[in-house]
């Protein structure tokens, strides 16, 4: 009896070493093939553009092609959830932004569950955001422009990317933390609002100004209030931020972020990270996106698992206090 049991704990602690180096040296042969990363929003978006920036630099430090895959609706939660349901190789990576967390806010049943369904490999960047109006609305900066809203309680028009898009989730914030009532006008991409904004058919948006910039830049009717940072741009170095400006606290964290599915091992999961995080400081990767009013982040999994978390708990707030229903 004594024999036996000595055999099966060694059975036991030789099979648990196995897996242990198994798991230990899963990085040393990845990757052996193609990668696919998929994108949860349509091809020439602004977060398209970012992930096949990055997979082009990733494909070069992992020598194998990282392969965008487009799969678009639900606010990013179809490619989302075919991640989730991935194999746990390391082969299918999902290239999203801060619309994980917001579906997560604004829907009571999702196919997946956004913290225990993925490995969060490293935040990518956050975007600019800006408070932009028609150039004929009188406000300059936040305190300007929140005096004008309530002597026009209701009046002015803001639009959004659509019900529940990181853009109107900026709006909300705003609109909470100056106590003001506007009209909320949903859109389905940044392209027509910029043409009514231009036009004057609605008066303002909180919209990420990447799509905006050539048009700031040549002196349109388009202006900038305030930057929804927490400090001022060099793209845009006359702009004041809405803290500094008559809005104190106002942020938008508006991330990018590459995850994959939950069980994916550690050493590649850390991979991963180090050669994503090294593309971050390239110079020439932080030269276009810091041109596309993206700032570099790079991150440890941890940090941005914990990024994700707190952002669900603020969305959800915003959510309820606006009463906010998908559509």
């Amino acid at each position: 009896m004594k024999t036996r049991l000595r055999y099966s704990k060694f059975i036991l602690t030789l099979l648990t070493g196995i897996t242990v180096s198994a798991h230990a040296n899963a990085a040393d042969d990845y990757p052996s093939r193609s990668i696919r990363m998929l994108v949860g929003f349509s091809a020439g978006g602004a977060t398209d553009l970012s992930a096949r920036m990055i997979a082009q630099f990733l494909s070069q430090r992992l020598g194998q092609p990282v392969v965008v895959e487009n799969r678009p609706g639900a606010g990013g939660s179809i490619a989302a959830a075919a991640v989730a349901k991935a194999p746990n190789d390391g082969y299918t990576l999902l290239y999203t932004s801060s619309a994980l967390a917001i579906n997560a806010a604004l829907y009571k049943t999702l196919p997946f569950d956004p913290i225990s369904d993925f490995q969060p490999i490293t935040t990518v960047t956050t975007t600019l955001n800006a408070l932009l109006v028609n150039s004929s609305l009188p406000a300059h900066n936040a305190k300007e422009f929140i005096a004008y809203a309530k002597k026009n309680s209701g009046e002015l028009n803001i639009a959004s990317t659509g019900i529940g898009s990181s853009s109107h989730m900026a709006q909300v914030q705003f609109m909470n933390m100056a106590d003001i009532q506007v009209r909320h006008i949903p859109y389905k991409g940044t392209a027509n609002i910029l043409r009514d904004i231009m036009s004057g058919e609605v008066n303002a948006t909180i919209d990420a100004v990447t799509a905006y910039l050539p048009y700031l830049k040549n002196d349109s009717n388009l202006r900038v209030v305030c930057l929804g940072d927490v400090r001022r741009s060099a793209l845009l170095p006359d702009a004041p931020t809405c803290d500094e400006s008559g809005l104190p606290g106002y942020s938008v964290r508006s991330w990018q972020g590459i995850l994959t599915s939950a069980q994916v091992p550690a050493s590649i999961v850390d991979k991963l990270n180090r050669e994503i995080n090294s593309v971050l400081a390239s110079p020439k990767v932080i030269e276009h996106m810091q041109a596309a009013g993206a700032r570099p982040l790079g991150s440890t999994p941890d940090e941005f698992k914990q990024a994700i978390s707190e952002d669900i708990i603020k969305f959800k707030e915003l959510v309820q206090s606006a009463g906010i229903q998908p559509q």
